[in-house]
């Protein structure tokens, strides 16, 4: 866990979180996953194996308020579509949760398809 906060703090003080907020979201329910999101910039997710935490995709913020923040991996669908599937943080509840539009149906709404796993949301100024 205190790698995983390592790699949060590095992220934030890289040059384009310099000064923008920037969310950290740590699974804290025994699931390795983590998801960082800079509010007007780019998101990492971070998955922990036996041999360590590796960066594992690059994400583009779809959404934001002050509760929730989601974003989707770079390529997730063909240009000028509709991103398939989003990570979203929701600090108010405290969870990351998936939302997913379905590629054969460009017009679906997205849907909320529930919890992924309960997290420590944190915003960094």
């Amino acid at each position: 866990m205190r790698k995983l906060l390592l790699i949060a703090a590095i992220a934030a003080l890289t040059p384009a979180a310099a000064n923008a907020t920037t969310w950290v979201s740590v699974c804290a329910d025994g699931k390795n996953f983590q998801y960082n999101q800079t509010i007007g910039g780019a998101g990492f997710l971070y998955l922990k194996t036996d041999k360590g935490i590796f960066q594992t995709a690059r994400l583009a913020q779809t959404f934001a308020n002050k509760v929730i923040v989601c974003g989707t991996v770079y390529a997730n669908a063909p240009a000028g579509a509709e991103p398939i599937t989003q990570v979203c943080a929701d600090k108010q509840r405290d969870i990351i949760t998936l939302r997913y539009q379905d590629p054969t149906k460009p017009a679906s709404k997205v849907q909320d398809v529930g919890p992924y796993c309960s997290a420590t949301v944190t915003v960094q100024p």
